[in-house]
C-alpha cells in the first residue's frame, strides 16, 4: 500500500497530474507524482502552515525513534511505524458518494440552524481545518438537497410507515406567533400490527401573513386529499381539530383546547379574581422594570429571611395558564414581597387575598396536570373520560371545601359548569366510550348502565362483522410506562375512583342472539382485573393473544390521540426558519423543511 504524505492536508487532487492548493486555489503539475513542489509552495507562500507541517514531522519522527529505542524486544518494535502519515481521506477513498453524503449531512444540520450559518467565518474555518478538501456550497445548493432529495425520501418513508397501519386518526393544528408567522400541520397516528404507536406529520404549511381569509384557505386545503402520500378515506377513524382549525361555530375536538377554554371562560367571568391577578401583575412588572428592586428583594430573601431566592414569573400573552403561574410565583415569595411592599409603599396584597391566591393554585393544579398528560403525543382518547371524571370530582370537592372564599368558590363552580358543558359529548360519543372500554386500565369503571349498554352493542356489532379478520400476535412481556406521581391530586382521585368504583362485569342480555362465543369473550375480558394505570395498555393487548379477535377494533379506537398539539413545539423550535423566510426562503420550501424536521426523529435516513 502506497504511503500518503501529510502535505495532502493542504492540497487535493484536481486530476491524476494536477494538485490544487486549498489555501490559495493555485494548481501544480504532478507529472512526477512527487510532493516536493507542493512542499516548496507551502514554504514560500504559506510559511505558517509549512512550519506547522515541519514541526509535526520532527515531533513524530522523535516519537518514532523513542518508541523504537525504549523497548527493542517489545513486539511493537518490529512493526513499521508510519506516525507521520495522516489517515486516509474519506473523500479520496470513497469519491463522489462520500461527498454527496457529506452534503446531505450538512443539509440536515440546517434543519436546526439558519442557512446563514454556512456563510459564517467561524463555521467555514472549522470545516476547512476539519476537511480542507470539502467545498461549502451556496444556500440554494443545500436548500435544493433538502427540498428535493431528502423531502422525497421522507415522503417515501412516511408512506411505507402508513401502509403498515390498518386505521389512522388525523389531527390538525395551527399555531401563530406574535410577529405574524405561523405553522399549520396535519398529523396522523395509528397502531401497527405489533401494537406499536406511530405518529407522523403528513403536511406542514409555514404561514407568514396575518390575513384570516388566507389562513382559512390553508386550513381547507390541508384537509383536501391533495397530498403526495395516499391517505385512504376508509382508513381514517376520526379527525381531531384544535381551537384554531375547528369548524366555524363549533368547539375544538382537541381535549386540551376544550379544557383551556373552560379555564379561560371561568377566569373571565370572575371579576374579583381578575382584580387580584391585576395586583400580582403590578408587583411582577415593578420588579421586572427595576434592577435595584430586584436586588433588594433578593437581599430580603437571602439575608433577612435566610431563604434561597426565587424568581417571579411574568405574564406571557397567548399562554393559557400564564396568569395562574404568575400568581403562584408571587405566592411563593409572599413573605419577601410583603416586607418589600411595607417599606416602599407598593401595592398591598391583604391576608384574605393571599388565601385566595393559594386556593386558586389548588383549584388549578389538577387542570395543569391533566393538560400535561393530554399533551403527550402517546396519550389516547381513552384517558379523556377518566380524567374528566377525576377533574369533576376535584372541582366538586373544591366548591364544598372553599365555601369560605367567595372568589375561589365562585371560580371553581364556574369552572365545573364549563367542564360539564364542553365535555358533555364524551359520554355519548361512541369513539370515547369504546376507547375507554378497550383500555384495560379503565374498562367500564366510569360508565353508567346506559353507557355500558351502548358499548356492549357496539363491540358485538363490530366483532360480528370482523369475525373472519383476526390478527394474532406473539406474546411479549408487559412493560411499564415510566411515571412519577409527585403527590399528584389527579392521581390520588383516579386511584380512589378505580378502587372503590363498581364495574359491572355482566354484559347486557339483549340483542345477542346466537353470538354466544363473542359474549363469552367479552365476559372474559370484563372479568380480567384492570391493570395498573402506569402500565402500557398496548403491550397488555399484545401479550394477551387470547383476545386476538378484538385486535382490529382495539387498534382502531386507541389510535386517536387525546389532543392535537403538534404545531406549538415545532413552531417554537423553528424560529430560525422564519428568519430565513424573511431573507428569501420561499414559504413552499420552508414548509417542506418543516415537514422533514417534524418527521426526522422517526426516520431511518440518519443511519
Amino acid at each position: 500500500m502506497s504511503k500518503k504524505s501529510n502535505v495532502w492536508q493542504f492540497f487535493y487532487k484536481a486530476s491524476d497530474t494536477v494538485a490544487t492548493c486549498c489555501l490559495c486555489n493555485r494548481n501544480y503539475s504532478r507529472k512526477g507524482r512527487g510532493t516536493t513542489c507542493l512542499r516548496n509552495h507551502l514554504k514560500s507562500k504559506h510559511p505558517g502552515e509549512f512550519l506547522t507541517l515541519s514541526e509535526d514531522i520532527k515531533y513524530l519522527d522523535l516519537v518514532k525513534r523513542e518508541i523504537s529505542n525504549s523497548s527493542p524486544q517489545h513486539p511493537t518494535a518490529q512493526l513499521e511505524l508510519n506516525l507521520h502519515e495522516t489517515d486516509p481521506d474519506p473523500l479520496d477513498t470513497e469519491g463522489v458518494s462520500c461527498v454527496a453524503r457529506c452534503d446531505e449531512k450538512l443539509a440536515l444540520m440546517l434543519l436546526n440552524h439558519s442557512f446563514g450559518v454556512i456563510e459564517e467565518p467561524g463555521f467555514v474555518n472549522f470545516v476547512r481545518v476539519l476537511q480542507p478538501r470539502y467545498v461549502i456550497h451556496s444556500r440554494s445548493y443545500y436548500e435544493n438537497i433538502l427540498c428535493k432529495d431528502i423531502h422525497r425520501k421522507m415522503q417515501e418513508h412516511i408512506q411505507q410507515q402508513m401502509d403498515q397501519l390498518d386505521v389512522i386518526s388525523l389531527s390538525t393544528s395551527l399555531w401563530r406567533g406574535d410577529k405574524g408567522g405561523g405553522l399549520l400541520s396535519l398529523s396522523c397516528s395509528g397502531i401497527s400490527m405489533d401494537f406499536q404507536f406511530h405518529r407522523h406529520v403528513l403536511k406542514c404549511e409555514a404561514l407568514n401573513y396575518e390575513r384570516t381569509s388566507k389562513v382559512a384557505c390553508c386550513i381547507r386545503d390541508i384537509l383536501i386529499p391533495s397530498l403526495t402520500m395516499e391517505v385512504p378515506k376508509e382508513k381514517t377513524h376520526c379527525i381531531i381539530r384544535d381551537e384554531m382549525t375547528a369548524l366555524p361555530g363549533s368547539l375544538p375536538d382537541c381535549s386540551v383546547n376544550r379544557l383551556q377554554m373552560c379555564v379561560r371562560f371561568a377566569l373571565q367571568s370572575n371579576e374579583l379574581l381578575q382584580n387580584l391577578a391585576s395586583k400580582c401583575k403590578q408587583i411582577v412588572d415593578h420588579f421586572a422594570s427595576c434592577k435595584m428592586a430586584q436586588d433588594h428583594l433578593k437581599f430580603i430573601q437571602e439575608i433577612r429571611l435566610t431563604r434561597d431566592p426565587c424568581a417571579l414569573v411574568p405574564q406571557v400573552p397567548f399562554k393559557w395558564n400564564s396568569t395562574f403561574q404568575m400568581m403562584a410565583s408571587v405566592f411563593r415569595m409572599k413573605d419577601a414581597i410583603s416586607l418589600y411592599c411595607e417599606e416602599y409603599s407598593l401595592v398591598q396584597i391583604y391576608p384574605d387575598e393571599w388565601i385566595d391566591i393559594d386556593l386558586c393554585n389548588k383549584v388549578m393544579q389538577p387542570c395543569e396536570e391533566i393538560i400535561r398528560i393530554w399533551s403527550n403525543p402517546s396519550t389516547t382518547t381513552s384517558s379523556v373520560i377518566p380524567l374528566v371524571a377525576a377533574l369533576r370530582d376535584s372541582l366538586r370537592t373544591d366548591v364544598h371545601n372553599f365555601v369560605s372564599s367567595v372568589t375561589i368558590c365562585s371560580f371553581a363552580r364556574k369552572l365545573l359548569e364549563e367542564l360539564e358543558m364542553k365535555f358533555s359529548h364524551v359520554t355519548s360519543d361512541i369513539k370515547f366510550l369504546m376507547a375507554t372500554y378497550l383500555d384495560p386500565r379503565y374498562k367500564q369503571a366510569f360508565f353508567t348502565e346506559r353507557e355500558e349498554q351502548l358499548v356492549a352493542n357496539e363491540v358485538l356489532q363490530l366483532l360480528t362483522r370482523a369475525q373472519e379478520d383476526r390478527h394474532g400476535q406473539p406474546p411479549m412481556k408487559t412493560s411499564k410506562v415510566t411515571s412519577s406521581k409527585n403527590d399528584s391530586k389527579i392521581d390520588s382521585i383516579l386511584d380512589n375512583m378505580l378502587t372503590t368504583g363498581c364495574t359491572n362485569t355482566q354484559l347486557a342480555t339483549t340483542s345477542f342472539g346466537s353470538q354466544s362465543q363473542i359474549k363469552n369473550l367479552l365476559y372474559l375480558y370484563n372479568s380480567e382485573p384492570r391493570i395498573d394505570r402506569n402500565m402500557d395498555p398496548l403491550m397488555w393487548w399484545r401479550t394477551n393473544i387470547k383476545y386476538s379477535s378484538m385486535y382490529a377494533i382495539v387498534r382502531k379506537f386507541l389510535s386517536a390521540p387525546a389532543a392535537s398539539v403538534a404545531s406549538k413545539s415545532l413552531f417554537r423550535q423553528s424560529a430560525h426558519l422564519y428568519g430565513d423566510i424573511q431573507a428569501g426562503l420561499s414559504s413552499e420550501n420552508a414548509s417542506k423543511i418543516l415537514f422533514i424536521k417534524s418527521n426526522f426523529r422517526y426516520s431511518d435516513s440518519s443511519e
